[in-house]
């Protein structure tokens, strides 16, 4: 049973994991490590994020610093290799018939796990990410819920010196994928099993899968005591910040909507509200 954010609940009722469907741009193409657009296996450039990045790159909020990214990763048909499969046998032989993801024996949750692997140690790149396991997710089947997380822990503190980026932060993510028809994730990994969730005061790492698209795009964030950042403690590689000027990303940021946003609430197009965003 999970919370929705506005005072009810909600339980694991959405139907299994739909498998991602890619789009022709993204066949043929496994250029893992490279950006640009369009290109399988890469992270892919969208002006909104960038500038919305910018703008989280480093907020201050007094006795923390808190640092978001958002990253937009283009899907690949890539699969467990079949040492990988082996060794999820023998860590964990479970997630072969029931998983987050959906049972390791099908290609769907085969390729997802890939998939969100690949873009861990593209987030991630310090750190070896392919231990990671589908029982180091969370399905997230209340979006409502994750949406008041991300606006309580990020967006809404931005929100506070430029009114309106509420509902500029969530029509920008609506531009990068289909907010309705997505499945979400949470990276929630064993304690002592991945560092860059166990060397922050909070962290949260959203994974927004759009199969329709063959898109993942992850809203994350970590908050450093201002004592570790100035000590030199934190470290780029737990959010590799973007290179963009925060400054430069103010520059056509509208701020005619979103001002009356409440905690729980966002941003969408009369299309996507007609589709039911409640769960």
């Amino acid at each position: 049973m999970m919370h929705d954010g506005f005072g009810g609940s909600s339980s694991s009722s959405a139907g299994p994991p739909q498998p991602v469907t890619l789009p022709p741009a993204a066949v043929g193409f496994d250029v893992h490590g490279e950006r640009g657009a369009g290109y399988a296996g890469a992270l892919v450039d969208h002006p909104g994020l960038t500038q919305l990045s910018a703008l989280l790159k480093a907020i201050d909020v007094g006795d923390r610093i808190i640092k978001g990214r958002l990253e937009l990763f283009m899907c690949s048909r890539r699969s467990l290799t079949t040492k990988a499969q082996q060794d999820l046998v023998r860590r964990a032989p479970e997630t072969i018939t029931d998983s987050p993801l959906g049972p390791l024996s099908t290609d769907a949750a085969q390729s997802l796990l890939a998939n969100l692997r690949s873009l861990l140690s593209l987030l991630f790149v310090d750190y070896d990410c392919s231990m990671i396991t589908p029982n180091d997710f969370e399905r997230c089947p209340a979006k409502h819920t994750v949406v008041a997380s991300i606006n309580h822990s990020l967006a809404a503190v931005v929100e506070r010196v430029h009114s309106g980026f509420l509902g500029e932060f969530w029509e920008i993510v609506q531009d990068a994928i289909d907010i309705a028809n997505c499945d979400v994730y949470a990276l929630r990994p064993t304690a002592g099993t991945f560092e860059p969730t166990e060397t922050s005061l909070m962290s949260l790492h959203y994974f927004f899968i759009d199969p329709m698209r063959g898109r993942i795009l992850f809203i994350g964030c970590v908050a450093k005591s201002r004592g570790a950042v100035r000590d030199g403690v934190d470290s780029d590689s737990d959010v590799v910040l973007s290179q963009k000027d925060s400054d430069s990303s103010r520059q056509g940021m509208s701020s005619d909507m979103g001002s009356s946003l409440q905690e729980g609430e966002f941003a969408f197009s009369e299309k996507s509200d007609s589709d039911g965003m409640c769960d």
